[in-house]
């Protein structure tokens, strides 16, 4: 019998072997990618997702301790509440309110409270970013990468560990809002302008206007060429037509958010952003202080990115790194594993690594240089180059103070290096198109002079490193004004040339590495899977290794807020007045919100509070370390608390408390919350009322400072009272009597767009600014009833403009979803 012969095993070529990389359709992988961005989430993110816990942050105590009353107050009577009387002496919190109107965001604020808002924002992002590469028509682990290579960005890790969510939520939304925008350029459809009116809206409810303010900027980039390239071929009605939708879909876009956006608006003029605050020892420096609206030029560019800063991107302790870092080497034994001073870079401080991945970094110019002809890589580039710029700031002022002086809102934003956030993004999406473009060396013809350039790509890379790390040998490695001794200042020096010599050697192990995983892929040795995986899971290792250095303690905020805010002996003391007044912490303590949690509060901490009371507290109260007697009077100050004894005979020691070192006092000649005088003094000029409430002649009790004259007589009461009937957060009223027509001040911060303040029932037309911050009326003789409502008309009047316009998107949607369906019913029957 003869033997067959057995067929010979073919060999497989490298198309069969691609092929076989993934047996799954694109569809089944998608859903797979997506699984694993969810999966990687969760366990990076254990202690927030399984564990229940929070990041520990002043911010996160800062935040429980202001609003814990009104959210007691809110619990017992379902209403909502508008005004914050418990820090800085009351200020408005319906401007940062969340959106009461149904968008995304609501449905993803739910989730994150079943699950966790970080994650939620995170995987939300990841999503989007993997869906926008998918829109680009990138293969799905060419997608994969991209969404990995956004949300791993360290920066994004520090923004939710120091608190910044509202930063961090409008940088997790910029994939869905740049997707929409494609969408709508390609499609060119009604349907398209509503998702991206959606998508934009819910992004400038976040209320992070600075990140919006890049966002718009970015769509702008994004869509002047096609724009213009429809206008330049004469496509006239395209145009038009395309024009008309665009501007339609921001109007709703802004209109969806009009609260809170409108209402951080209206609030922005009476908030110390809105206007540079008077320092009276500074006159002259500060002349026109009061007609500058937002902040100094000097203030706003103190976090400016100095160029050669640039170099954090790729080697994370070419300056050191963060202003506290942990540190782990050998080279200062006896420090090792604790925080020593890191950064000496150009900025005041740093809490966060701008460390963009080396290897990401390296696909991004691959992106770009193999992608220049791409219409969208252009924009993308030519914006990226846009945003680095303005983040120079004050070190290239020049370009910068043109957007200060002449671009509207622009003075009121802070930190130019914020808007390299926004390059994040841009770069992990050249990251994408440059894996892309080696996917599609050997899939496509491509000439010797490619390969060449990809090369002196990859070589330029290692060069720098070797440059960069011969020229660091010499660097200073101290900061600018760092006030150590010269021993100290030797061992921080050490420690940084230690972990800048640590980063370079890293960063030159990344780059050789995926330049010899590039060489073996050309060399056609291995399959571009395999390249993708091998670059992806390197670059991934190398972002959490670098998110990893970032450190905080993790916490049960419940635990937290019942140990941290435990009543002291001093609070049940003054707990025990049942009238109502305020309490002044003394020294250090008048910046800490913790008063706020028990008890209404002349200090507190907010970066936005009122510009008036901010006067007041930096040049009448040495930020809390002077009670100046004039203002405790006429901010109904009752009760001061102080670290330390206070031998004053206008103030009685009625608690000390030795375990917690709190001395507190009774202030003997403090006022009501609303007391009457006979007369008034004029002063316009806002340094000269500041000045005068200095002055120990000035008595709050018989007399008032105004801005303005009365169109009435007044005279000093023989015999007056007056007494609080009723309080809560957006009311105060009071029952009164004066023998004689005098002016009624109201110890409550002036506020006119929402306090309405009423007269036996009829709202009073004449309320005036007193005593540069507070306000009062006149009440005519006998007895009154004077009430103080909180009710801002434009808070109703926002939220019903937000309703109708989301109503009118989701219209929009909705016809366009079932005129999709019908049509590929018909298809189907056909």
């Amino acid at each position: 019998m003869a033997k067959k012969n057995k067929p010979k095993r073919q060999e497989k070529s490298l198309d069969d072997l691609k092929q076989e990389s993934f047996k799954l359709s694109e569809r089944h992988q998608d859903f797979i990618f997506i699984a694993i961005i969810a999966a990687l989430l969760v366990f990076i993110l254990k202690p927030l997702v399984i564990d229940g816990l929070s990041p520990q942050g002043v911010d996160v105590l800062a935040s429980i301790a202001s609003n814990h009353q009104v959210t007691e107050w809110q619990k017992e009577s379902g209403e909502q509440a508008l005004w914050n009387p418990n820090v800085f002496a009351g200020m408005p919190r319906y401007q940062r309110l969340n959106p009461v109107t149904y968008s995304v965001d609501t449905l993803l604020n739910w989730l994150g409270g079943i699950l966790n808002n970080v994650f939620i924002y995170y995987l939300f992002a990841g999503i989007g970013m993997y869906l926008l590469l998918r829109f680009l028509k990138m293969k799905p682990l060419v997608a994969l990468a991209g969404a990995l290579f956004f949300i791993l960005m360290p920066h994004f890790k520090s923004l939710y560990l120091e608190g910044h969510y509202t930063k961090f939520r409008a940088l997790m939304l910029l994939p869905w809002v740049t997707a929409a925008f494609l969408y709508f350029l390609e499609k060119r459809s009604l349907t398209g302008a509503a998702f991206f009116a959606l998508a934009f809206g819910v992004q400038i409810r976040t209320q992070h206007y600075q990140i919006v303010f890049y966002t718009g900027l970015l769509i702008f980039a994004v869509g002047i060429g096609p724009m213009l390239k429809d206008l330049f071929e004469k496509k006239y009605t395209a145009f038009t037509k395309s024009s008309i939708m665009i501007i339609a879909a921001v109007f709703l876009a802004i209109m969806s958010a009009a609260q809170p956006l409108f209402l951080a608006k209206e609030y922005l003029p009476w908030s110390k952003r809105g206007k540079t605050t008077i320092d009276i020892q500074k006159p002259e420096a500060n002349q026109n202080v009061g007609k500058t609206d937002g902040v100094t030029m000097e203030y706003a560019t103190q976090w400016s990115t100095a160029p050669s800063e640039m170099f954090t991107w790729v080697i994370p302790h070419f300056y050191g790194g963060m202003s506290g870092e942990k540190y782990t080497g050998d080279a200062v034994k006896q420090l090792k594993g604790r925080v020593v001073p890191g950064y000496w870079g150009e900025m005041p401080f740093t809490q966060s690594y701008e460390y963009m991945g080396a290897i990401t970094f390296l696909l991004a110019i691959i992106g770009l240089v193999f992608n220049r002809k791409n219409k969208l890589v252009i924009s993308l580039s030519l914006f990226a180059g846009f945003l680095i710029l303005l983040s120079f700031g004050r070190h290239a002022s020049w370009f910068y103070s043109l957007f200060y002086d002449y671009v509207p809102f622009f003075n009121k934003f802070r930190a130019p290096m914020m808007s390299v956030t926004v390059t994040f993004f841009i770069v992990a999406l050249l990251a994408a198109f440059g894996l892309s473009s080696l996917m599609k060396m050997l899939q496509e013809k491509f000439e010797f002079k490619e390969y060449k350039t990809l090369f002196i790509v990859v070589g330029s890379f290692i060069g720098l490193g070797v440059i960069l790390w011969l020229f660091g040998q010499g660097f200073s490695f101290a900061k600018n004004g760092e006030g150590y001794d010269a021993q100290t200042m030797e061992v921080l020096k050490t420690i940084r040339k230690e972990m800048f010599d640590g980063d370079m050697l890293r960063y030159l192990a990344l780059i050789i590495m995926s330049g010899v995983a590039i060489t073996v892929y050309l060399m056609k040795k291995i399959p571009f899977s395999v390249l993708a995986f091998l670059l992806v899971v390197i670059a991934v290792i190398d972002l959490i290794n670098i998110q990893n250095r970032v450190t905080k303690d993790y916490i049960d905020v419940k635990k937290l807020e019942a140990r941290y805010f435990q009543e002291t002996p001093a609070d049940r003391y003054i707990l025990q007045d049942k009238s109502l007044y305020r309490v002044f912490p003394v020294g250090r303590m008048f910046g800490d919100n913790r008063f706020g949690y028990y008890h209404q509060n002349l200090g507190g901490y907010t970066p936005i509070k009122m510009f008036s009371i901010e006067e007041i507290v930096e040049n009448n109260l040495a930020n809390g370390a002077y009670p100046n007697r004039n203002v405790m009077q006429f901010m109904n100050v009752k009760y001061l608390v102080s670290q330390q004894p206070l031998n004053q005979p206008d103030l009685q020691l009625v608690q000390s408390d030795q375990q917690n070192n709190l001395f507190t006092y009774l202030y003997k000649n403090h006022l009501d919350r609303g007391f009457f005088v006979g007369a008034y003094k004029k002063i316009e000029d806002e340094y000269a009322r500041v000045r005068e409430i200095n002055n120990s002649d000035f008595k709050p009790d018989s007399v008032a400072i105004l801005e303005a004259d009365l169109n009435t007589d007044i005279a000093a009461p023989d015999s007056s009272f007056s007494k609080v009937t009723d309080f809560n957060p957006n009311l105060v009223r009071f029952e009164t009597f004066t023998d004689k027509q005098a002016l009624f001040v109201i110890s409550e911060n002036f506020y006119p767009p929402g306090w309405h303040v009423l007269l036996d029932g009829e709202e009073v037309e004449n309320v005036y600014k007193t005593n540069h911050t507070i306000q009062s009326i006149v009440v005519p003789q006998g007895n009154h009833t004077v009430e103080l409502k909180f009710a801002p008309d434009s808070y109703s009047r926002n939220v019903l403009y937000a309703t109708g316009s989301l109503t009118l998107v989701y219209l929009i949607i909705l016809s366009g979803l079932v005129k999709v369906f019908l049509e590929k019913k018909n298809q189907l029957q056909a």
